[in-house]
This record gives C-alpha cells, sequence and structure tokens, in this order.
C-alpha cells in the first residue's frame, strides 16, 4: 500500500490506480489541513493488500454546519455529531457532482474520456468504432478522424478508412466498372454482358479491390467493408467490391444458364430457319 496522506484526494486516486488498486473510498473529517488533503488512510503504508482491496481515506473538509444559523452550532455534543454526518453525505453527493463538472473538457479529449463516452464522441463525426477494437485503437484513430472528416468522400479518406478497419490499404479505381451491363441496342452480346443493370454512368462509379482473396475475410467483416464504404462513399456514387482472387476489370464470363446445360452465347442454337 503506498503513503497517500499529504496528498490531495484526486492524486491520491491516481496513485492507487497506478499501483493496481480500485479508486478509494473517502471519508469527510475536519481537520487542520488543506481543504479536500488526505489525513489518514486505511490499510496503512507498507501493508501488503490484494487487488481487490478498496483503500478508505480521511479527506479534510469543512462542515456545512458552519453555513446553519448559531443555535444549530450550539448543541450538544452528541446532536453536534449527529448533524455534522447528516451533512457529510449531501456534501460529497455534491462534491462528486462538482468534481464530474470540473472534469467536463477531459471528456471530449479521446486520450482523456472514459472508455464508455468513446463511441458518443464518434458519432459526432460519422465514426463507427467496432468493439472488438482495444480502447487504445479507438482513441487514436478517434482523434485522427477529425482531420478525416473534412475530407469525406474522397478516395484518400476511403482508402484511410478501409485500412484502419481491416488493416490493409485497398485499391480503388475511380470511374470504373467490371463489367459492361446488358443493354440492347447499346452492348447486347450474350455471354459475354449478360449482367442485366441499369445504365452505368462511369463518372459515379468507382471499383474497390482488396488485397487478398475472398476466404481470408469471415462474413463479419466483408459486412463491416460494405458498411464502411456505404456510410463514407458519395450518395450519388456505385461501387464494386472485388477481391485479389477474382479476375481483372473487364475479364470476367458473365454468361447465364438457362434450364441446366445450356450455356447461352456458348453453346446456343440458330432457331430462325426451324420449321
Amino acid at each position: 500500500m503506498p503513503e497517500l496522506a499529504g496528498l490531495r484526494l484526486r492524486d491520491a486516486a491516481i496513485v492507487l490506480q497506478q499501483a493496481g488498486l480500485p479508486p478509494p473510498l473517502p471519508r469527510y473529517v475536519e481537520a487542520y489541513a488543506d481543504p479536500n488533503t488526505v489525513v489518514d488512510q486505511f490499510p496503512i503504508r507498507g501493508q501488503l493488500v490484494d487487488s481487490t482491496t478498496v483503500t478508505q481515506l480521511s479527506v479534510a473538509k469543512q462542515n456545512w454546519v458552519r453555513y446553519l444559523p448559531q443555535i444549530f452550532q450550539l448543541t450538544a455534543d452528541n446532536e453536534n455529531q449527529l448533524l455534522h454526518e447528516f451533512l457529510w453525505v449531501f456534501q460529497q453527493e455534491q462534491d462528486k457532482i462538482g468534481d464530474v463538472l470540473d472534469r467536463l473538457p477531459s471528456l471530449f479529449r479521446p486520450h482523456e474520456t472514459e472508455p464508455h463516452f468513446l463511441p458518443w464522441l464518434a458519432s459526432w463525426i460519422a465514426l463507427q468504432l467496432e468493439s472488438d477494437w482495444p480502447i487504445e485503437k479507438q482513441r487514436r484513430w478517434l482523434r485522427k478522424a477529425p482531420a478525416l472528416y473534412s475530407m469525406r468522400g474522397t478516395k484518400y479518406a476511403l482508402e484511410l478508412l478501409l485500412e484502419m478497419y481491416i488493416g490493409l490499404k485497398p485499391e480503388i479505381t475511380e470511374n470504373a466498372w467490371p463489367f459492361d451491363a446488358f443493354r440492347v441496342g447499346v452492348t447486347s452480346e450474350v455471354g459475354i454482358s449478360t449482367v442485366v443493370l441499369p445504365p452505368m454512368n462511369l463518372a459515379h462509379c468507382f471499383v474497390v479491390k482488396l488485397p487478398q482473396p475472398a476466404s481470408a475475410f469471415a462474413d463479419d467483416q466483408i459486412i463491416r467493408i460494405h458498411r464502411v464504404i456505404q456510410a463514407e462513399k458519395p450518395a450519388h456514387t456505385n461501387y464494386f467490391l472485388t477481391f485479389s482472387d477474382q479476375a481483372a476489370l473487364g475479364d470476367e464470363d458473365h454468361g447465364f444458364v438457362i434450364g441446366e446445360e445450356h450455356l447461352v452465347g456458348e453453346d446456343d442454337v440458330d432457331w430462325s430457319n426451324a420449321p
């Protein structure tokens, strides 16, 4: 047990935290010492304790009884003591609220705020913190995120966010799409471009390619990737997610099977001269 007498209550709590001990339990007493100074402790200094031991601290304070009318300060000793103890309860509760208000600026600093407050801070800048991230990683990225917020919707910001979420830097190709849509009168090569899609404006399209095969990602990771892209891309754009084990852009075979055996575009039959 470290020596805490003579320290201010807040400093004593920090010493206990660094020693791996739980927060102290303060008890106010009137003493000839500066307010909020620890005047006594239990367990005493040097005593061997386990990591769950709660330290009881006697903290110097001026009791509120001095603000009451004089008649309440001149009662019998036992009544005066009862009144003192009764007022300590409300004084401690008010001081707890005062401590929260004093620490209010630190709640908005990622490296100082309470861990449970981090997701709320992240919501200010549309950053989704994952529950499986270590606390230090959450604090680090929350500190960097405001700089990315001003660049939302750009290729650079999306690359950094995806690298943050999956640990890999993706390759983003703008003004590209992996295949041409099936459009009668424009592109109607059955068996080559048989994916039926609305007209795609390449100026509003991009392809995200990850440098690992699809089998390297769990289903929840792929869902997470799509969620990040959907949240960060411009609303009017379309994207296509691909992996390293998929064919290069424009090399996919998008024929479709009718029934079970007939691949239209490869083994189709010309029925124009049939009887």
